[in-house]
């Protein structure tokens, strides 16, 4: 059986074959490609050391070759068809818009962004228009029905931002003392783990305890694997409760915070410098979506947080006028498998589980 990439890995050169691949193909190219085929051709074929303007400096190009090799040797097939089914049509989407407002180049926003395109920007790709003007593609793709997520983030990274810092500025210790007495002091470690060290913070980064990591592989085993409610799993469920309660009061604590940390992150598509638009893609068709949030944030007088009960990972959050009310799709959960090889994902997240809005309940 094939060794296919899984979790992060997987989003990871995934999100370059939507991303990249189109920007490559649009760059070299002055007609829309005639089928999926005809692309997956020229990526395969494709020479990494000719120039393209898709990439902005040589560690970009350098991942765009890795992630071009993997795309064709780690991606299970079914996945791979897909994504080349959607930069399909992402690349057919740029043609569509080059026909409106002619584009000179598109960019791959990977880990820079072009010159006047701030830092922060949540744009995936950027269209560098004939005009000078600049567009940010923000990218998604899946099923018809499903909703992708707009914020893409961590419980840990969110705690520590300033504004919530400020309002509420125990909230990471909290949640370590809560995940310590209900999670990882019930799994049987050598006494030298402890409520302080079984984790520590710096900066961005957590640093686990390594002699509680080998503790994490022999409980995963006991507990028989990968196996549904088994103990190990019931302890993942309730590190995704803790985390979601804490979230919920964090972001309970004060509106303004919470409005900004929304404005901040969530890829609003709102009036700025360099526009954003996001645009799904589905089998072989893209099409922009429209968000109702940023014309209703401004109105926001309270916020409510709270979980799903029937749910692992879902939780919500009302936002609220005088008049209005919308709610907010939000889970926290393990975007990885727990494997004894890489013990990272399910309770080997620790205080970063991933953090996702992906719209607004209809």
């Amino acid at each position: 059986m094939a060794d296919y990439l899984k979790g992060g890995e997987m989003t990871t050169v995934t999100a370059t074959m939507t991303e990249l691949f189109p920007a490559l193909w649009f760059n070299k190219k002055n007609q829309k490609p005639r089928s999926v085929k005809e692309l997956k051709d020229f990526i395969y074929d494709y020479d990494n050391k000719q120039p393209n303007n898709a990439y902005l400096d040589g560690q970009d190009k350098d991942a765009g070759e890795k992630n071009i090799t993997l795309a064709f040797s780690k991606i299970e097939p079914k996945i791979q068809a897909e994504k080349f089914s959607n930069a399909y049509a992402i690349t057919n989407y740029l043609f569509d818009t080059h026909a409106e407002n002619p584009i000179k180049d598109v960019v791959w926003g990977y880990r820079k962004k072009p010159k006047g395109v701030p830092d922060n920007h949540s744009g995936d790709i950027f269209l560098l228009h004939k005009n000078k003007d600049i567009t940010g593609i923000s990218l998604k793709a899946g099923k018809e029905t499903s909703m992708e997520p707009k914020l893409n983030t961590y419980v840990g990274t969110t705690l520590r931002q300033p504004y919530y810092k400020k309002v509420d500025p125990t909230a990471e210790e909290r949640l370590k003392r809560r995940l310590w007495k209900e999670v990882y002091s019930k799994i049987k470690a050598p006494k030298s783990v402890n409520e302080n060290n079984f984790y520590v913070t710096s900066g961005e980064r957590t640093k686990t305890n390594k002699e509680l990591v080998q503790s994490l592989v022999a409980f995963w085993t006991r507990s028989g694997g990968d196996k549904p409610n088994n103990p190990f799993d019931k302890s993942y469920q309730v590190l995704a409760k803790v985390s979601r309660e804490e979230l919920c009061k964090v972001v309970n604590k004060n509106v303004q915070a919470t409005k900004e940390w929304i404005r901040k992150e969530f890829r609003l598509q709102v009036e700025q410098e360099v526009p954003l638009i996001v645009v799904k893609a589905v089998r072989d068709t893209a099409s922009e979506l429209g968000d109702p949030l940023p014309r209703f944030l401004p109105k926001v007088t309270k916020v409510r947080a709270y979980l799903n009960t029937s749910s692992v990972q879902e939780w919500f959050i009302d936002i609220m006028s005088n008049k209005k009310k919308l709610t907010l799709k939000m889970t926290i959960r393990s975007d990885s498998g727990f494997r004894p090889e890489k013990p990272k994902g399910k309770i080997g997240k620790f205080n970063m589980l991933k953090l996702q809005y992906s719209g607004v309940k209809k």
